[in-house]
């Protein structure tokens, strides 16, 4: 059995990100989340912590790293576009004419900055066993194909990515509120949307957001690995 590591701003991340390896890699992998924590409340699973992108590069270190790959063969490190030019993110979005970047040159400076505090060692020891889960601009972006197949538009849309999402959910009476959607009344939602997802769809539902079509394609690295 395999086995991979989460680590994700929230417990939403963790949610789609779990449902998306195990859909298309098959049950027989084991998910073990590193970040965020969880805690039982009145027997509800509720995060630990406020999660979010800085907990996420505290994470990126040679200590969790070297730790965490004792008990697992992968680990998956997912962060959001959208919160980028923040301080202690600080990864630029422009060219030196002040234009904003394709997606591919974001892509490979926000992998850097998730790399920025683990040593050389440490990177070449275990860079094949690295997964980065990179979010244009957020998770969410990575459902809207689900609901939006036949709207070019709001099917690849990475802005305001829960707002075009919520436009179709609140059509069977459902809703994700942004500022709780990791609350468990949100990962309930999450999970109804996630049912829509199916294994024969994933590669071309990815195509649509370069960070979910570029998590394809490492998983797909894990899949051959796991053939052999």
């Amino acid at each position: 059995m395999i086995t991979i590591g989460l680590i994700c701003e929230g417990t939403s991340e963790v949610k789609i990100l779990t449902y998306i390896i195990n859909r298309y890699l098959g049950d027989d992998v084991a998910i073990n989340r590193i970040q965020p924590s969880l805690r039982l409340s009145h027997g509800i699973e509720k995060q630990n912590d406020e999660g979010g992108w800085l907990q996420v590069l505290n994470h990126c270190n040679d200590n969790v790293i070297t730790n965490n790959m004792v008990t697992n063969d992968y680990i998956v490190i997912q962060i959001d576009t959208d919160t980028c030019i923040q301080k202690n993110y600080d990864v630029d979005i422009y060219d030196e004419m002040h234009n904003k970047v394709p997606d591919s040159v974001l892509y490979d400076r926000v992998c850097a900055r998730l790399k920025q505090n683990i040593s050389d060692e440490v990177w070449n020891a275990y860079s094949n066993k690295i997964i980065f889960a990179i979010c244009f601009n957020e998770t969410e972006c990575w459902l809207l194909p689900l609901y939006y197949a036949n709207d070019a538009k709001k099917r690849c849309a990475t802005t305001n990515c829960i707002y075009i999402l919520n436009q179709q959910l609140q059509k069977d009476g459902l809703g994700i509120p942004e500022e709780k959607k990791n609350s468990p009344e949100a990962i309930a939602v999450y999970q109804k949307v996630l049912k829509k997802m199916k294994r024969k769809d994933i590669p071309q539902i990815a195509q649509c957001n370069l960070g979910f079509q570029r998590f394809v394609e490492q998983l797909n690295t894990i899949d051959k690995g796991a053939e052999e």
